[in-house]
């Protein structure tokens, strides 16, 4: 059975292997109730705040989450792989879950939405950030293995191919994101300008922008998207 070891300098911090993690489910049970995330759960729900899980933070955790991260880096709070599953948490535990520039990392994103909705109490937000299909972000990072499309994240009960996963999300909004950088100084405002027309596209238009204007403008770079889990009746606020 694996034990928990604390690491680097920072209270609180623990590691699990993937070498050291159980196989057997129920002896994996025991380790859920990790003593960092418990702290930090009972703190928040004592001051009437959500939990927060942000899953592969990195070094930019969202403002007062637990980080989770593969890596030991500033801000981090657990380490531990995404791809060792079931992850050191309860079931229903967080009001709150984060995958900024996470499932694109994945050849497999689905075993990752099935933990976070595993993780997430009945109406807990699931805000995603990942590169969309059409831009340069998409294929530019070595380490990406896919990439998504506004209509990516209705296969979680809002389309009838929905039976390859038991994870259900309804999709609150998703939005395309343009970015452009470089040029230098003398290019900056009319970057800007250009910027904020392509936007105002999207944003109006997502459909033509998605299947025809993406091609024109260089391709579109993020999508924002915002699910929420649907799981049982709602719960009261402060209520386990």
């Amino acid at each position: 059975m694996a034990d928990p070891r604390a690491c680097g300098s920072g209270e609180g911090r623990f590691r699990l292997t993937a070498s050291a993690a159980p196989h057997d489910k129920e002896e994996y049970m025991v380790q859920l109730a990790n003593p960092s995330f418990a702290a930090y759960e009972q703190t928040r729900r004592t001051a009437g705040q959500p939990v927060i899980l942000d899953l592969a933070c990195g070094f930019r955790k969202v403002p007062g989450a637990f980080g989770v991260d593969a890596r030991l880096l500033p801000g981090v709070d657990l380490v531990h792989d995404l791809n060792d599953r079931p992850y050191p948490f309860p079931d229903n535990c967080a009001d709150e879950i984060h995958l900024n520039h996470v499932l694109e990392h994945f050849e497999t994103p689905l075993p990752i939405m099935e933990e976070a909705w595993r993780l997430a109490r009945p109406n807990c937000k699931v805000a995603i950030r990942t590169p969309h299909y059409s831009g340069i972000y998409a294929w530019k990072d070595p380490t990406h293995r896919r990439c998504f499309t506004t209509e990516s994240f209705r296969y979680f009960g809002e389309n009838e191919y929905s039976y390859y996963t038991t994870a259900r999300f309804r999709v609150v909004h998703v939005r395309m994101k343009y970015f452009i950088e470089g040029g230098g100084e003398a290019w900056r405002g009319p970057y800007r300008v250009w910027a904020r027309a392509v936007q105002w596209l999207l944003d109006r238009h997502p459909t033509f922008s998605e299947r025809f204007a993406c091609y024109v403008v260089g391709g579109i770079d993020e999508l924002h998207v915002m699910l929420e889990a649907v799981k049982g009746p709602p719960v009261t606020s402060g209520a386990r």
